[in-house]
Parts: structure tokens; sequence; C-alpha cells
């Protein structure tokens, strides 16, 4: 990690602390917990994983779209325009740290639902939330990348809000064999599912399961960035213009 980065690192964490993001974090984390609480011993992984699902969308995604209107609104964009800091270590630095802020409060969940979970679990589930959070932070980027407001960022949001959802469908059984990979497979969403059943119980999860999971999201993050750093190059070029 350069200089650079670790700076921008430790400031985001500042003001992700001053605007209460990690309060917030603690709240639905608390709520999840209870959630998970209430499910009977018996409920099967699928409905766990549904609940780690979600961090992606809620402490990537939203996160950071509030987090980029906020800093535009303060024209902190219009100052990293005429910075030495890269495109690159800005999109990095909020990477980092909501996805260890993700990390952080699915891990609480797993301990909630498996207590005491094993270290192969905890692991496996580590390894995941790396993947699915890195996914749901780009993402989020991409999205709030034009939009000129919050609604403006939700409007933009419900649509893929949606699409990436229907993989629930073979998530629980709905669609499944052929039509799953046919109709899902070029999904985000189903990629993450995959991946986090793995994590849960890796003995419903296939070995190809498992390769494409991870192969799809790697694909997906080099993706990602590559566009972020496009699009905020060229919004931080008009930004100083």
């Amino acid at each position: 990690m350069t200089s650079t980065l670790w700076r921008l690192v430790l400031w985001d964490a500042q003001l992700q602390a001053r605007e209460n993001i990690y309060l917030f974090t603690v709240l639905t984390t608390l709520a999840f917990a209870i959630f998970l609480k209430l499910l009977p011993p018996d409920a099967p992984p699928t409905i766990f994983t549904l609940v780690l699902f979600f961090d992606p969308a809620i402490v990537g995604a939203s996160f950071v779209g509030s987090i980029v209107l906020m800093e535009r609104s303060q024209n902190t964009l219009s100052a990293l325009s005429v910075s030495p800091a890269p495109v690159r270590d800005y999109i990095l630095a909020k990477v980092v740290t909501l996805t260890l802020l993700a990390i952080a409060g699915s891990l609480f969940l797993v301990a909630v639902a498996f207590w005491i979970p094993p270290i192969d679990m905890v692991l496996r589930f580590t390894l995941v939330l790396i993947f699915t959070g890195a996914v749901g932070v780009l993402g989020g980027f991409l999205i709030v990348a034009r939009a000129k407001s919050m609604n403006h960022f939700i409007a933009r949001a419900m649509p893929i809000t949606i699409i990436l959802f229907l993989p629930l469908l073979a998530h629980f059984g709905v669609i499944t064999g052929f039509w799953q990979w046919l109709l899902l497979a070029i999904n985000p969403g189903h990629a993450m599912l995959r991946a986090m059943l793995w994590a849960a119980d890796p003995a419903v999860v296939s070995s190809a399961d498992i390769i494409y999971a991870f192969a799809y999201m790697t694909l997906m993050i080099a993706v990602f960035f590559r566009w972020c750093v496009v699009t905020y190059t060229s919004e931080l070029g008009r930004v100083e213009e």
C-alpha cells in the first residue's frame, strides 16, 4: 500500500466515522442479528446467506453512493482533481474501508448464526466477503458516477437491484439445472450467492460452482475497477475545467 493510498484510507475512515457510517452499520447489523436469532435452529443456510447478500448492497453500494454525493457537494472531487493523488487510489481507498466494514459486520452475523463458528468457516466467509464487498463498492461507484442527487442515485440503483436479486430464484430452488445457468450465469448476484452458500456449507455447492463464482467475481472486479477509473478520470477532468 503506497503512502498516498494509506493517507486516503485513513481520511476515508475518519470521514465515515464523522458521518455516522459506522453507527448505521452497527444498527443494521444488530437488526439482522435479531432476525437471525428469531430463525429456527434448523433454518437452511440459504436463509443466512440471503441476509449476508444484503451487505454489499447496504455497506457497499449504498454507502459509497452517499459518500461520493457528499464529497461532490463539498467540492472534494474538485480538490482531488488538482492533487497528486491518482484516481485509482481514491477508488481503492473506499474499496478497502467499506469492504473491511462489510467483513466486520458480516463476520459478527456469522458468529451469531453459527456460534461458535469453526475457523475454516470464518476463513471461507472472509474470502467471499472480500470479493462480494469489492463488487458492491465498485458497482456503487458506477451507479453514483452520473447521479446528481440521492433521489437520482436511488432511481438508478433500483432497477439494477431488482436484476441482481433475480438469482434468488435459483438460490431457493425455483430455477434449477440448465435453466439457472442459461438465465442467471451472467448475473453477478448469482456468483455472489453461490460463493456465500459455499462459505456456509461447501457440501451443497459443486466444484464447478465455486470456480465459476470466484472467476466471475474476479472478472467483475477487474472490469468494474477499470470502468471506475475511466469514469472518474473523466469526471475529475470535467470538474477541473
